[in-house]
Order: C-alpha cells, then sequence, then structure tokens
C-alpha cells in the first residue's frame, strides 16, 4: 500500500469530524455524494474523498499506483491540498505534517543575508553574492538594486507590491516560468523528436524527493546506498530535474536511475558508497541491453570521484574499479570539474543568461561569478567549453509541485549529461571524448568567456 494513502485517510477523518460538528462545507460534501444522511461513519467518509480526488471507490484509492495518487493531491481541482506535506527523507516521501497544519511560515530575516547590501555572510566572516531568498517575506524591502540571478527564490517568497522596489521589469512569476528553458536552443531540439526517449541515464547524490510531478514518470529505478544515516538536502530533485524533467530539463524523456548514496560517514569522506551505486549502475546497463533497450549513456555525479585528491579515500580502489568497469561498458561517468580530473584538454566553464537575456542566443550569455576569469588565461579559452550551470528554475523540495529559482545552480554537470544522451539518440556509438571534441569545434567562441556549446550544430556535426 502506497504510504500516499495516508494522507486521504487523514482528510477523511478530517471529514467525518466536521461532519459530526454538522460544519457547513464538510456537510455539503457529503450531501454531494449520499444526499441528506445523518448517519454517515468513517467508511463513508473514505468514500467521499475517493470520489473528490477522482476515484470511483476507496478501494480503486487504495490500489492505485502512487504516482496516481500524487498526480490527485495535485490535480487542478485540488491547487491547495486539504492535507498538507512534508518531506521524509529516509524513503523520498511524503507524508502529511505532524501539526496537520503544514502552512509554509514565510520569514522576514534570515540570519546572514543582508538586503542592504546584497550580500550573505557566514558564520566565519565570509561572504557570498547569493542569498536564499525561499520562501521569505520580502514586501517592506526595496530590492530595486537586487540583481535577481544572484538569488534562489520561490513560489512562497513575498516580494513588494510596488514594482518600483523590484528590479527593473522582474515579475517573480513570470522570471520563474521562463528560466524553465534549458537554452541554447535545446526546446528546437525537442521539437525535433530529440529528447531523449529511448535512452538512460543515472544519477548519485543524496536525498531525492522521488514523487515530485517534474520528473517521477521518468524515474525507473530509486535505491538508496549507505549506512542508513540520515540525511538532508535538496541538490538531488534539482540534479534529476535539470537533466530529465519534463518541463525544464535538457533530456525530458530520458529514463532515470537514481542512487542515494553517502559522501561522508563517521565525518570522513569515503567513496565506498557511491562505488556501490556505480557498480549497480554498470548491472543495470547490462540488464537493459539483455532486454533489447540502450544501455545508460552517463552517470552523473556533482563532485570528483576520480580526481587525484581523493586517491587515499575510504573506497578509492572500489570506485577506481568501478569507473574502470563503467568505461569498459562505454557508460560516461561525468564527475566533478573536468579541469581537475587529471584531462588537461577537456576544461569547462559556467555561463549564465543575463537577467533580460534570449535563453537561446549564446550572445546573452556570461560567465558566472564563481568560475575562472577566462579573460586571464588566453591560451586556456578555446580549450574550454562552457554550458549553462545556474540562473535556472529547478524543482523546490516543500510540494510535489513545487519550483524554485537556483541562481548558483548545479545544473552544469546535468545540462551536460542530458546533451550527452540526446547526442546519443543521433549517434549511439558516441564517445565521451568525440561528444567534447565536437562540442569545441561546433559550440561558439567568445573572446574572455570560451566555447558556448551549440546543441544544434552539434547534432548537426553528429548526423553527418
Amino acid at each position: 500500500m502506497s504510504e500516499y494513502v495516508e494522507v486521504f485517510r487523514v482528510e477523511a477523518k478530517s471529514l467525518l469530524k466536521n461532519f459530526q460538528k454538522h460544519e457547513k462545507e464538510a456537510v455539503a460534501r457529503c450531501e454531494r455524494v449520499f444526499g441528506d444522511r445523518q448517519d454517515l461513519s468513517l467508511m463513508n467518509m473514505q468514500h467521499v474523498v475517493a470520489k473528490e480526488y477522482g476515484f470511483d471507490s476507496w478501494n480503486e484509492l487504495v490500489k492505485a499506483e502512487r504516482w496516481q495518487l500524487a498526480e490527485a493531491l495535485i490535480a487542478t481541482k485540488n491547487k491547495t491540498l486539504h492535507t498538507p506535506l512534508s518531506v521524509d527523507g529516509r524513503k523520498g516521501a511524503m507524508y502529511p505534517f505532524a501539526d496537520g497544519k503544514g502552512t509554509v511560515g514565510l520569514r522576514r530575516e534570515r540570519e546572514g543575508v543582508d538586503l542592504v547590501n546584497f550580500q550573505r555572510i557566514y558564520a566565519n566572516g565570509s561572504t557570498s553574492p547569493y542569498l536564499p531568498l525561499d520562501a521569505m517575506d520580502l514586501s517592506q524591502y526595496d530590492l530595486s538594486k537586487l540583481n535577481v540571478l544572484r538569488a534562489d527564490y520561490d513560489a512562497y517568497t513575498l516580494w513588494p507590491a510596488e514594482a518600483a522596489k523590484r528590479p527593473e521589469g522582474f515579475e517573480p512569476a513570470e522570471f520563474l516560468e521562463k528560466r524553465k528553458n534549458p537554452g541554447l536552443g535545446i526546446r528546437a531540439l525537442h521539437k525535433q523528436g530529440i529528447d531523449g526517449r529511448n535512452r538512460a541515464a543515472a544519477v548519485i547524490d543524496g536525498f531525492l524527493l522521488c514523487d515530485h510531478l517534474e520528473y517521477h514518470d521518468n524515474l525507473k529505478w530509486y535505491e538508496r546506498v549507505d549506512s542508513g544515516e540520515p540525511r538532508h538536502g535538496v541538490s538531488g530533485g534539482e540534479l534529476v530535474s535539470a537533466l530529465a524533467g519534463k518541463t525544464c530539463g535538457v533530456a525530458p524523456k530520458a529514463d532515470i536511475y537514481y542512487f542515494s548514496a553517502l559522501q561522508t560517514e563517521n565525518k570522513q569522506r569515503t567513496l565506498r558508497y557511491y562505488a556501490q551505486a556505480l557498480e549497480k549502475i554498470c548491472d543495470l546497463h547490462e540488464e537493459r541491453l539483455k532486454e533489447g533497450k540502450s544501455g545508460i549513456d552517463v552517470v552523473c555525479i556533482l563532485w570528483g570521484i576520480v580526481s587525484e585528491l581523493f586517491q587515499n579515500d575510504d573506497g578509492a580502489a572500489e570506485m577506481q574499479a568501478a569507473v574502470k568497469r563503467a568505461a569498459d561498458l562505454g557508460i560516461w561517468v561525468n564527475s566533478g570539474h573536468l579541469d581537475f580530473a587529471g584531462n588537461k584538454l577537456w576544461r569547462e566553464s559556467r555561463v549564465c543568461c543575463k537577467a533580460d537575456g534570449d535563453l537561446d542566443n549564446p550572445d546573452d550569455y556570461t560567465v558566472m561569478p564563481n568560475q575562472l576569469d577566462m579573460a586571464k588565461f588566453p591560451e586556456l579559452v578555446r580549450n574550454t567549453l562552457c554550458f549553462p550551470g545556474g540562473g535556472r528554475t529547478v524543482v523546490g523540495s516543500v510540494r510535489l509541485d513545487a519550483y524554485r529559482f537556483s541562481a548558483p545552480g548545479f545544473s552544469l554537470k546535468p545540462y551536460e549529461c542530458g546533451l550527452f544522451v540526446l547526442a546519443r539518440s543521433v549517434k549511439p556509438d558516441l564517445t565521451a571524448e568525440e561528444f567534447w571534441r565536437i562540442g569545441l569545434e561546433t559550440g561558439d567562441f567568445r573572446d574572455g568567456i570560451g566555447v558556448i556549446v551549440n546543441p544544434r550544430q552539434l547534432v548537426t556535426a553528429l548526423r553527418g
């Protein structure tokens, strides 16, 4: 039985309680199903709830797939959930809040967030230009000088009502929707049917909200591989949505295999769980091939598991063996920053589209603030392949339909991996080396920035 059934069960109990108090709304809901009756039981209330959510009976609701229940909760007729949900990181699922309220509490202040000088100040005194403004009440602030490309926010963030107190031309909801576009012509490829269908990618990271509507249809495998220690974080959802989300993903039709694994254990860094996950990905790759499907094209990992910096870590030998096995199977393990991966011909950089720019026009992109200033390294600039790596809308973790604008973002790796999946749709035997070389040859060179990847020209070249 799906854990979501408990959400509907709680609502049925609440309905019975309110019906017994003769509250008008509860009585009206029951009358629409049973007419004018006073002798209704909890079982009857369960039937009412099932009908309201589009099921013929409670029995049908109980037997439904968890994805069907998730979609029912977010259906148009139920935009506001009767029973708000919260995250359970252990199972990657959603449950009712303990207090039954579950309202999103807006903060007027957040520790370390300076909304006068627009910077974040950490406890050790260091600063960052990126501001976490998710679920904040900003209505009383003058934000006209705020750089929106350096602010994380979501649909719950309350902005000043006066346009003069917001950045010029900034409409939060419109901007959030617009930035779902991966950019640089990716959606044009989707219209041609190059969207990752019949291909697969894997991701290894931390906690994942499995049932988010943006990607749950793509999620073919979820497994937790570690010692069972509790964990938190939102990067897993950002990675999957940027790679294969149905509205913000580079490869929106690709199958996703997700492994949740710890990077540390007993306060020490470990590669052991990532190595175990990678071995399982190799097994799944071979199973797909036996079933007549394409294998898993790429594994997306944020941190540099193959870096020399980690060669003496716990599990390093297991990781090296797993990476070799993946390479022998034709799986690209894309991890960390390529300029630290031992291959000095492979350099990458993150670029971001200007706030008022055209997401499909490379001329409107610039290097992100936390990247190497390529203007100081002219000898490297022509060997640096640039991908959108921030300033994107991705999934949020507070609801099954939540989205947030991620300023610094984690979208470089999933953009690379998603584009590699699209490229293999055209040339199934494409290697990572060929992908990078052709990307540099077909990209749009911009002095002081690097070679901005051109997905359409890349695909054209692969087609021959």
